[in-house]
């Protein structure tokens, strides 16, 4: 058995006394003499040299160390059973116990020194299983897996953090926005993130996830692709039908941590401290969170709503350019390299969807029907118009919309199988403006494709069904007349010829009717 760094030391030491008498032959009596030790004790250490070397010279531990001499085990485990439970007893307390029950059992007593080395001596993790319960005993001793991704876009992790910092909202008041971030497990890259003022939910994971996917405007934000695999919570804000189908429909494989036991995202959660000390504590109305004094919370978070000033565009103006400007390009001190730097050198070759409506189908905020009206579409209080739609007015459509985006939304023509339109915008809400001419040009080409489908079916109708043909058919069903002597009494000619003058005017009005021209309808702006 190997010593220890303590035994070592201590065989170094005797090794050092009894050296003389192996190599000079100094004699074990004088040894023992200028060392002031007993002549058996040098004995003993030559003896242990000679038959086991240099691990002779430590001092070997007791076979029975770590076990109460002089006490039944029953009576050791009553101990560790009362200390470890719920409700924690004082240790006197668990001395008249156990000493009340030694006498019963005829055990020895044990005394209060030999009860504190029992419970001193007991495993922290039996302990903890024993008064914190299973949860606390997972989160201390489980343990864990760590997932590290071969290469850039293998793996990417999300998660949802409130900011401690207040921000006016649109209506001016003070709020903690939650901001969700998409990060790339290899290069510690952030891939996407967003702002909002709403509560975590699978409609921002996947907007978000959006977002990340498409390519950046800003050519200093290189990341984008699907990622192979998608590792989030087990969380109502993570998991959806939705998302599932879109993920299979991208080829992107979706982990989930153990549902109520949130593990392995801790990257994530560094990310967010770094966020908390580098970002939000230099900017007006940061709160901190303090543990264990409400008062004192309270009074910081109601000072940070008197100076928040910033708004949500105009912190996110900020975090954007720290994302780009100083987290990503700053040596990471655990992959040794800049974010940016090591995601461009890992070669891969980023994937992206094969068209753009798979990446509309995030945009689960809704599939919402709308009904084309001659001034475009309303949503929300407002009009969206774009020039293809002169030719789907008071047809219903469908529409997408990104809620944290209003200035456009996307149109789908279709019920049971959606294809893409246009895109209208909306001016009020910094969308692109749409103008009079364009909406005159597509208005007249689509009256003009109306006049002619209606010209055409016009001359089919009356190769078919013109007013004489009409007319003749009529006449084909009047039973011819019948001769004198079949004729009722009381019947006369003049019935007949008011029959025959009745069906000459019902042919003449036919033929006026179809020989008036169409109306057409002139607009201010031709």
């Amino acid at each position: 058995m190997p010593l220890t760094e303590m035994q070592s030391v201590q065989a170094l030491e005797r090794l050092a006394i009894i050296r003389p008498h192996f190599e000079d032959g100094v004699c074990q009596t004088e040894i023992a003499r200028v060392h002031q030790i007993s002549l058996r004790t040098v004995q003993r250490w030559v003896q242990a040299y000679r038959e086991e070397g240099f691990t002779g010279l430590g001092t070997k531990a007791r076979s029975d160390a770590g076990h109460c001499r002089g006490l039944p085990e029953e009576l050791v485990l009553l101990v560790e059973g009362l200390a470890v439970q719920a409700v924690r007893r004082p240790l006197t307390s668990i001395h008249a116990l156990v000493s009340q029950v030694a006498d019963e059992q005829d055990w020895p007593r044990p005394s209060y020194a030999q009860v504190y080395r029992i419970v001193q001596q007991m495993p922290k993790d039996l302990v903890t299983l024993g008064r914190e319960g299973a949860a606390a005993y997972r989160e201390a001793f489980d343990l864990l897996y760590r997932r590290e991704a071969r290469c850039a876009n293998a793996i990417w992790q999300a998660d949802h953090c409130q900011l401690r910092c207040y921000f006016l909202n649109e209506q001016g008041k003070a709020q903690m926005p939650l901001l969700t971030a998409i990060e790339d497990d290899y290069s510690r890259s952030l891939a996407g993130y967003r702002l909002s003022w709403s509560a975590p939910s699978a409609v921002l994971t996947a907007l978000t996830l959006r977002g990340a996917i498409s390519v950046k405007e800003d050519p200093r934000w290189p990341i984008y692709g699907v990622p192979e695999r998608f590792y989030t919570d087990h969380g109502s804000d993570f998991t959806s039908k939705h998302l599932e189908a879109v993920a299979a429909d991208l080829k992107m494989a979706l982990i989930f941590s153990q549902v109520g036991r949130p593990r392995g995202r801790g990257k994530m959660e560094r990310l967010f401290l770094t966020v908390r000390e580098e970002v939000l504590a230099k900017l007006p109305g940061y709160a901190p969170k303090v543990e264990g004094n409400m008062r004192r919370q309270r009074e910081i978070e109601a000072e940070a709503r008197k100076e928040a000033c910033l708004t949500l565009d105009e912190f996110d103006e900020i975090f954007r350019t720290w994302v780009v400007e100083t987290y990503a390009t700053r040596i990471h001190t655990e992959t040794h390299a800049a974010p940016h730097v090591r995601w461009l050198s890992s070669g891969v070759i980023p994937v992206l969807p094969r068209n753009e409506a798979q990446l509309d189908k995030l945009l689960v905020q809704p599939r919402r029907r709308r009904v084309v009206h001659q001034e475009g579409i309303t949503l929300l209080g407002a009009w969206y118009m774009h020039e293809l739609l002169a030719g789907h007015v008071k047809e219903a459509v469908i529409i997408r919309y990104d809620p944290m985006d209003l200035g456009t939304i996307r149109v789908y023509e279709g019920e049971k199988e959606e294809r893409f339109l246009c895109q209208a915008f909306c001016v009020e809400r910094g969308g692109q403006a749409v103008s009079v001419q364009e909406i005159v040009t597509e208005r007249t080409k689509r009256r003009k494709a109306v006049g002619k489908a209606l010209r055409e079916r016009k001359r089919v109708v009356e190769r078919y069904a013109s007013p004489e043909q009409q007319a003749m058919r009529a006449m084909e069903k009047v039973p011819a007349a019948p001769g004198p002597e079949g004729r009722h009494e009381g019947g006369s000619v003049d019935e007949d010829e008011s029959v025959t003058e009745c069906v000459t005017e019902c042919v003449t009005e036919l033929s006026e009717q179809s020989k008036k021209q169409p109306k057409i309808r002139w607009y201010d702006d031709e």
